[in-house]
């Protein structure tokens, strides 16, 4: 009999390794499957062990070892240095290698274990403790789509001639889906997609010829494409660095840029990082000498288009005019902006109208003592939307709402009024100056699928004279560019407390101007920010160089590196916890914790962050520190939001 250790593949699993006992010896790096708490899960060996080496254990042991299940013959599905890579970015991340992991691979293939072909390595044992023998070489791509795909194109015949395999991995799968089809002329047979739409059966068909097929391929997918068995992998390009799908919404908030990273170390290929702009942290590694340039970064955006900053401020329209007072309407668009898109869409050109929040409007006040409508249960600013029973307002934190006639809960008058642009407001405003042009809108609330979305988008571009409007949801969606692109609605996202906020404005004002054929619009009553005077110079260096002065000033990233911590619960749960967390992290440099805040009916949320120089992350000792920590409190490492 052998005593084998595993760890198990799953999230809700909050132990790195576990012990069972087998018949036969099974090597490291085998998956098999495994019973805990009565659930049948993935499971990679670490290592085995002949029982009567570990008799003296076994017998002080409290617990009794379960076998392994028989039901799947063990088997190499992935490749010793993803392995590696993946308790690397687990310390990182200061999560556990299991859910890491899980986090990394897909259920598809990990189910399907008797389905796939064997991995085989030129050496076939496991290590993990051992550090990378090969410098991975760190570089940066900053272009516009246009070169970057043309870059990718070279990039993958250039590999295949020296018998190297590529893999580029992007932040969604509509994303993939455009780049194989731009990429795939000419070396069909050798493209391979992965991304959660693609079917199961073509899945196993891809993961097989990763780990059979002697000649080189092109693989193009999501965060999971990162575990396929392919050991000949030469470069792994990260596309659209800045893109913020590269981070998870939700638990455990894995950056699918930093696993790229941990993989290439361990398999010593080349990383390329491309965006145009490339973000401040990748940037500041250039500068650092930590990176090096692809080829000679892009400066300026190249298009052609007509570029407008509309000061709105200046652009109400006057109603009523009198010695005394001068009341003014407000207006979604400009009607300069509007005569522009008329022009376009009579010659059948589309238009695309970008605009930031949700909803009909995103703050409504009484106008009479300037209470503003919140959330009953959480305080904050409820937004006013439009659904089938009409209008009404609901809270994005808590999900409460309210009818439209609800009067202001300080004086109960009915005189209330709204403020800023949603995308609803938008679209009616648009709908009523367009009455002949097809309108569509694009949200998550219109477009909750990919599928969905992509039927939306084809709509759009299949449509002459079409007037798209939607929040970043329909980002990734805009395929080619159009006539005319119109951003109604971006001040807000100045305003949020996210400290990478302008970072991001900036990354879509010049993602927009790249699909803007003739003219691109930016309506704004912030002309004078840092964030509008940089895309109106073009040249994102001059954000870039103010950005990491402040940051290194105030001890932001990449200077330091921010341990967001977050936990929920009752008033009492959340106040007992932030006690324990001020004694746990006493000797660090502690933020926090901050106050309690209301986020629905009887619950609360606290944060804490916890700052440490970036050369000391990751620390051992701390990252053991965190994993210790209750189920129940979130980390985060290098998060958006820390207050």
């Amino acid at each position: 009999m052998f005593i084998v250790r595993v760890m198990p593949i799953a999230r809700g699993v909050f132990r790195d390794h576990l012990t069972f006992f087998s018949r036969d010896a099974i090597p490291a790096g085998m998956i098999v499957t495994v019973s805990v708490r009565n659930r049948s899960l993935p499971a990679l060996v670490i290592e085995s062990r002949d029982a009567r080496e570990e008799k003296l254990d076994l017998r002080s042991a409290d617990f009794s070892l379960k076998k392994i299940s028989p039901k799947t013959r063990p088997k190499r599905i992935v490749t010793t240095a993803f392995v590696a890579a993946v308790k690397d970015a687990a310390l990182w991340h200061g999560v556990h290698e299991s859910i890491m992991f899980a986090t990394l691979t897909s259920q598809v293939i990990l189910t399907a274990s008797n389905k796939l072909e064997a991995v085989t390595e030129p050496t076939a044992h496991l290590s993990l403790e051992t550090e990378p023998t090969v410098r991975a070489d760190l570089l940066v791509l900053q272009a516009e789509k246009e070169e970057r795909v043309r870059t990718y194109r070279n990039l993958a015949r250039e590999s295949f001639a020296r018998g190297e395999s590529v893999m580029i991995i992007v932040p969604t799968v509509t994303e993939a889906e455009q780049m194989e089809e731009n990429l795939k002329r000419g070396i069909e047979d050798h493209v391979l997609l992965l991304t959660s739409e693609v079917s199961k059966k073509k899945i196993i068909e891809a993961w097989n010829r990763c780990s059979t097929d002697t000649k080189p391929v092109l693989i193009i997918g999501t965060a999971f494409a990162l575990s396929a068995p392919r050991t000949n992998i030469g470069t792994i390009v990260v596309e659209r660095e800045s893109a913020r799908g590269y981070r998870g919404f939700s638990r455990p908030h894995v950056d699918v840029r930093r696993c790229a990273e941990s993989l290439c170390r361990r398999m010593g290929a080349r990383l390329i990082l491309a965006d145009f702009p490339l973000r401040i942290e990748t940037r500041y590694r250039v500068d650092a000498h930590e990176m090096d340039e692809l080829a000679r970064s892009q400066v300026r955006p190249s298009g052609t288009a007509e570029i407008s900053i509309v000061d709105t401020r200046k652009k109400e329209i006057p109603l009523e005019q009198t010695s005394k007072k001068v009341k003014r309407v407000f207006t979604a668009l400009t009607e300069e902006t509007k005569e522009k898109m008329h022009r376009e869409i009579l010659r059948g050109g589309r238009a695309i109208v970008f605009a930031a929040r949700r909803g009909i409007a995103p703050l409504t006040v009484c106008n009479d003592c300037g209470t503003p409508v919140t959330d009953p249960h959480t305080g904050v600013p409820m937004v006013l939307h439009k659904t089938a029973d009409g209008n009404q307002f609901m809270s994005h934190r808590s999900g409460a709402t309210l009818p439209s006639e609800t009067p202001c809960k300080t004086c109960k008058g009915w005189n209330l009024v709204t403020l800023g642009i949603g995308v609803e407001r938008v679209a009616d405003e648009l709908a009523k100056a367009f009455p002949d042009s097809p309108l569509i809108t694009f949200t998550k609330d219109s477009a909750p699928t990919h599928r969905t979305a992509k039927k939306l988008s084809e709509e759009f571009f299949s449509t002459e004279g079409a007037i798209l409007v939607g929040t970043e949801r329909m980002l990734p969606y805009l395929k080619k560019p159009v006539e005319i692109v119109a951003v109604a609605s971006l001040d807000s996202m100045l305003s949020i407390t996210a400290w990478r906020a302008h970072e991001h404005t900036l990354s879509i004002l010049f993602y927009l101007q790249e699909h803007a054929e003739l003219e691109f619009i930016v309506e704004t009553r912030k002309p004078d920010s840092e964030v509008m005077k940089t895309f109106a110079s073009g040249n994102p260096a001059d954000f870039y160089r103010g950005d990491i002065a402040e940051r290194e000033q105030y001890g932001y990233p990449p200077f330091t590196t921010f341990i967001g911590l977050l936990w929920k619960g009752t008033k009492v749960s959340v106040e007992k916890t932030s006690l324990a967390i001020t004694e746990i992290f006493s000797d660090t440099d502690l933020v926090g914790p901050l106050p309690p805040i209301a986020i629905g009916k009887n619950e609360w949320s606290a944060r804490a962050v916890i700052r440490i120089p970036r050369k000391e992350w990751p620390h051992t000792g701390l990252a053991q520190r965190i994993l210790e920590l209750p189920p129940n409190i979130e980390v985060t490492v290098d998060p958006d939001e820390i207050v």
